[in-house]
């Protein structure tokens, strides 16, 4: 098994699955690094995790090559060095994925994220919980994405689509729990998610005057209102087209004339903004945080099981520094005794010889005698 030639083949095979392995830890780090939406949600860290794996990737195929080239020269000193490195390899691909992975946990258990995504009245001692839920940091990043997605949604039917998949696959509306609009205790964002602006594009476009708060505050409510646990009314993107999806619903649908008020819902888009019963659908606070973290957690799990493979090139580059080199070795000569037919006969050749010896002369074969 541990022969030289199938060392090499060992070789050849886990070059061939590894630069898969490089393939996609460099796609993945490239898409981390550049997806505004994970830098948004989990944080600039994500986006120096996503940098470093491509990295990762270009270290790890220069590595590659270095083991397939010692192991086809056998030269020991390459395929140690190789070890080595696949060795630093192993560790830094799991501190990356157990990284990615890591921000997928959730901060709160799964029913203080239902429960208080919705407008039911609360238990008294679930208030505190949620309190600290919905002002928490990691829930403003997923804030700040559903925000991005409903700006952006008025230039770029894609974003409209993602927050229409969200509210139907989670059977919810909006981001926040429905008429339940609050100011949190830290206004802003927090710093680690903030960058230019919070959406994709970069910048609030010119005369989006109403988004220029949203770009610092976390939460806006139409407070010294009749109804001021309703969410404001925003545009989309600043185009006037885009109005019409505006969520902006009628406060009381019998006074002449109607008087507009916001929205029950937090930035919904589709038929969630026609929607006035409050307690029909919940907020999809808890929906887009799955979703984003489907996104990640099964890339990460990948990564991790990956990392089995500096394990076993570190195994095989060691079993053949252990061999030793072909002319390190007795010749054939040496090392396979020849075949001894006289060992390996099943007679007695020294009778047969002692027979043969005193063999009368005129048995011996070949010897003809002529009597007299």
């Amino acid at each position: 098994m541990c022969t030289p030639a199938n060392l090499r083949l060992i070789f050849m095979a886990l070059c061939l699955t590894k630069s898969i392995q490089m393939t996609f830890m460099f796609a993945f780090g490239i898409m981390t690094a550049l997806d505004i939406k994970f830098h948004q949600a989990y944080g600039q860290h994500i986006k120096a995790i996503g940098v470093m794996l491509s990295c990762m990737s270009v270290f790890g195929s220069f590595n590659m090559w270095l083991g397939l080239k010692g192991s086809m020269m056998h030269n020991k000193f390459l395929l140690f060095l190789h070890a080595v490195l696949d060795g630093f390899a192993f560790f830094a691909q799991l501190w990356l994925g157990w990284s990615i992975l890591e921000v997928t946990f959730p901060e709160f258990d799964m029913f203080t994220r239902e429960l208080c995504s919705q407008n039911s009245p609360l238990p008294l001692d679930a208030k505190e919980d949620c309190m600290k839920y919905v002002q928490s940091q990691r829930t403003s990043g997923f804030q700040m994405v559903w925000r991005s997605y409903y700006y952006e949604s008025g230039r770029d039917p894609n974003f409209f689509q993602k927050i229409i998949d969200i509210q139907r696959d989670g059977q919810c509306c909006g981001f926040g729990p429905p008429m339940r609009c609050l100011k949190y205790d830290e206004g802003e964002f927090p710093h680690n998610n903030k960058f230019d602006g919070f959406y994709f594009k970069g910048t609030v476009s010119a005369g989006d005057e109403d988004w220029d708060l949203y770009s610092s505050q976390r939460q806006l409510c139409n407070y010294g209102t009749a109804n001021k646990y309703w969410y404001p009314s925003l545009p989309l993107s600043g185009d006037v087209q885009s109005e019409s999806e505006e969520c902006n619903q009628i406060i009381n649908l019998l006074e002449v004339p109607p008087q507009y008020g916001g929205c029950m819902y937090d930035m919904p888009l589709g038929t969630c903004k026609e929607v006035r019963e409050m307690n029909i659908y919940n907020g999809c606070m808890f929906e887009i945080e799955n979703v984003m973290n489907a996104e990640m957690a099964p890339s990460s799990i990948v990564i991790l099981g990956l990392s089995l493979l500096q394990v076993l090139a570190i195994i095989a580059a060691c079993c053949f520094c252990w061999k030793r080199k072909q002319f390190d070795t007795f010749p054939d000569a040496l090392s396979n005794v020849p075949y001894d037919p006289f060992k390996n006969a099943k007679i007695d050749i020294a009778g047969a010889l002692e027979r043969k010896i005193h063999q009368p002369k005129h048995e011996r074969p070949g010897i003809e005698f002529i009597e007299e």
